[in-house]
């Protein structure tokens, strides 16, 4: 039987260990830290590889703190970029409003956000799990669950069966853990679409003192800059009624764009450009029996402010504390509670915090212009920017200084 880290024997009875469906940053993050307590892990992902394709890239500085224990984050700030405050601005150069990440010293030991592609983490936490001796099995989709008093067996699309003290959905937005247990779930679509440019000409050869997450107001109309390693990205709303086709046509973005940037000039350089759809949904619970789900399987967003995807490691590493102490113990109640307090951050602040944040206009600019004037004021609203309030679960002392509320 494996031995813990810290010295302590699991129960006999749970060591067949867990299983964690899906090879996604959130999974990866569960299984690592189980692993590394001396528990067994088997991780199945319905794809052939690891998802490629990059969705978030936005790592708030909890997330930062969690991703410094597990050590990655070097390597994350190696390749990845470093932003040191949020802007509000006029197409004129004119600053609204700015606050700086520095004001979170104190609050965290990383006090800033970094941009790096999701896929970069998820092939650094696949290759550290498998280094690690986790277990790894492609193209071995979730097709059906059953479970127990002794815990649970899950069947998968390749034919071989898995059994564990508990089952980890981390399987994305169409999650089949999920479906398996008949967890159900509110949804409600955002309208319109959101368009991406990627540019290869600096934003900072039109706006001088840029910094690297900008928003850029002009009245009611706006759109977002974002430095990334390779590009910046110019972020920009799709009103209901426009087409995919026509969004991504020359002469829609210069008609959406004129006002805000010297569009024209940026067409050329840009190396890319999509579109997708955004929605907001939650799970009507996190649990059912000895099975549990996290991440976008749990919860959805809109992509504004870049949380959905920290609230899932934040998911990982709360579901980790707890599966420890249940192989320690015998007892599900911390995983229980864990899914409870998940639940409850995704409902009751994840959601309201980013509909909030998807709101544009002069009335936003505005209040948040007085948000950065003063100080207590800025401090609090950084910190909920960087979602410290919404840490339930996660061992205290793994973000910040030391002790804290956990939300």
């Amino acid at each position: 039987m494996p031995s813990r880290q810290d010295g302590m024997e699991m129960d006999p009875n749970f060591n067949k260990g867990v299983v964690v469906a899906g090879a996604g940053p959130v999974g990866l993050t569960l299984a690592l830290k189980i692993l590394r307590a001396g528990i067994p892990v088997t991780v199945l992902e319905k794809r052939d590889t690891v998802n490629e394709q990059s969705k978030a890239s936005t790592f708030h500085a909890s997330t930062l703190d969690i991703l410094d224990t597990l050590g990655v984050l070097e390597t994350m700030r190696a390749a990845g970029t470093q932003i040191d405050c949020v802007q509000y601005r006029r197409p004129s150069g004119e600053i609204l409003a700015q606050l700086d990440f520095s004001l979170l010293e104190g609050l965290v030991r990383h006090p800033i956000r970094l941009h790096y592609e999701q896929v970069a983490l998820t092939r650094l936490m696949r290759d550290l799990f498998l280094a690690e001796g986790g277990r790894l099995q492609f193209g071995a989709g979730v097709t059906g669950v059953t479970q127990d008093v002794a815990g649970v067996v899950v069947s998968a699309a390749d034919g071989s069966t898995h059994e564990g003290f508990a089952l980890f959905g981390c399987d994305g937005a169409q999650s089949a853990v999920r479906e398996a247990v008949s967890i159900g779930y509110v949804e409600k679509p955002y309208p319109g679409m959101v368009l991406r440019l990627y540019s290869q000409k600096s934003m900072r050869d039109y706006f001088p003192d840029l910094g690297g997450i900008v928003y850029l107001h002009e009245g009611e109309d706006t759109c977002s800059l974002l430095e990334m390693p390779d590009c910046w990205r110019i972020v920009v709303r799709v009103p209901a009624g426009v087409s995919e086709g026509e969004a991504l046509s020359d002469a829609w973005v210069i008609d959406r764009l004129k006002g805000l940037l010297p569009i024209e000039e940026i067409l050329p350089h840009l190396s890319g450009r999509d579109v997708y759809s955004a929605r907001r949904r939650h799970a009507l619970g996190a649990s059912a029996g000895k099975v549990y789900i996290a991440g976008d399987a749990l919860h959805l967003t809109n992509t504004k402010g870049g949380m959905n995807l920290n609230a899932g490691l934040h998911d990982a590493v709360a579901y980790a504390a707890a599966a420890i102490e249940v192989a320690a113990s015998g007892d599900y109640t911390a995983l229980d509670r864990a899914a409870w307090e998940r639940g409850r951050v995704a409902r009751d602040l994840l959601i309201p915090r980013t509909d909030t944040n998807v709101g544009t206009g002069s009335a936003r600019v505005a209040r948040i212009a007085g948000i950065a004037a003063d100080p207590v004021q800025a401090v609090e609203f950084l910190a909920k920017q960087a979602m410290l309030d919404m840490l339930a679960g996660v061992p205290a002392g793994v973000v910040g200084q030391g002790d804290r509320a956990n939300g």
